[in-house]
């Protein structure tokens, strides 16, 4: 009977958090909506992470709203600022592979395996800056150099991260209608458990080591 009860129990918890997950993605669409998407995609991201982050580390009652709206209009300048500084280095990587193309022989291909690790390198910094900006109190250039420092010292997270993305849009682009419930929300998890996990490690290997945060406070 105890056993059936925890089962239920376990079985409750896991759809309260899908629930709660489903929830998140849709105010990402709706606040991402509000600021026309350009103005609102950044700050409803760094707000969808803020709230993930409280699902992942399993606070009671989070007040997912309340804690969306006030991330989202905390972050409004910041994340559009520290979101399109990515963005734009993003695309300037992008640029450099389209432009490798015209190249022929040899210098083609060292300039493709030198443009293939720079965007590999890149989407390493970004996959962690994001779950460090809603973990930690830092700068923008030590949240790069933070992010990259992980991102190499603990390539299997990292490698979890990036084909579990992979595995989310095949499943998005066989299922599109759960593009609305699951899309963002769902990664954003992933990514958020993950990087969690080696944050811990991370602090543990210090403290045994020197002692303190290697990073900073936290800022939630």
């Amino acid at each position: 009977m105890m056993e059936t009860k925890g089962m239920l129990s376990g079985v409750y918890r896991i759809s309260e958090k899908v629930m709660l997950i489903a929830y998140a993605n849709f105010l990402w669409l709706l606040f991402s909506l509000l600021g026309f998407v350009l103005i609102g995609i950044m700050p409803a991201t760094a707000a969808m992470f803020a709230v993930t982050r409280r699902l992942v580390l399993e606070e009671e009652q989070v007040p997912i709203f309340s804690l969306f709206w006030n991330k989202y209009k905390q972050e409004f300048v910041k994340a559009n600022l520290y979101g399109y500084l990515l963005l734009f280095v993003g695309f300037v990587f992008l640029l450099d592979v389209m432009l490798f193309k015209s190249l022929d022989g040899w210098p083609y291909l060292l300039m493709s395996i030198l443009s293939a690790g720079l965007l590999l390198i890149f989407l390493t910094v970004v996959l962690y800056f994001l779950p460090l900006y809603t973990h930690y109190d830092l700068t923008f250039f030590q949240y790069i150099k933070t992010a990259f420092l992980i991102g190499i010292t603990h390539p299997f997270p990292t490698i979890f991260m990036i084909v579990s993305g992979a595995v989310i849009g095949f499943i998005l682009l066989m299922l599109p209608g759960s593009l609305f419930f699951f899309s963002a929300s769902l990664y954003c998890f992933i990514i958020t458990k993950t990087a969690l996990k080696v944050f811990a490690d991370v602090e543990k290997q210090k403290d045994v080591l020197e002692g303190g945060n290697p990073y900073g406070e936290y800022s939630i």
